[in-house]
This record gives structure tokens, C-alpha cells and sequence, in this order.
């Protein structure tokens, strides 16, 4: 069978802490958003472009 990713799991909030006036925990729909503007990351390690007109062994003066 395939590995399954566990769920992340919702702390309670707790009691001992309190919070400043004016200023409200983060939602989950926030948390989201954050992550959905960071830049894509690949998900592998990329191998380098080592063909075509990257390639430092091949004469680039037969293209034009």
C-alpha cells in the first residue's frame, strides 16, 4: 500500500495565554493564503540544463 501523509492536527487553544487587545490569532484561511503566495518550489532536485544552446562543448557559432 501506498504511504499516506498524516493530517496535520489542530492544537486547542490554551487557557494560560492571553491575548492583546485589538489582536486576533491567525485563521487557517490566512495560513493558506500565505502559502499560496510563496513562490513554487520544485518538488525534486533539478539537474542542470546540459543540452542545447546551454551547453558550454558545443559551438554555439553553428546556430547562427
Amino acid at each position: 500500500m501506498a504511504n499516506r501523509k498524516t493530517l496535520p492536527q489542530i492544537t486547542p487553544p490554551d487557557p494560560d495565554q492571553i491575548m492583546m487587545a485589538g489582536v486576533a490569532p491567525v485563521s487557517m484561511g490566512e495560513q493558506l493564503g500565505w502559502l499560496a503566495n510563496l513562490p513554487m518550489q520544485p518538488r525534486r532536485a533539478q539537474r542542470p540544463l546540459d543540452i542545447g544552446f546551454w551547453n558550454p562543448m558545443r559551438d554555439q557559432i553553428e546556430m547562427f
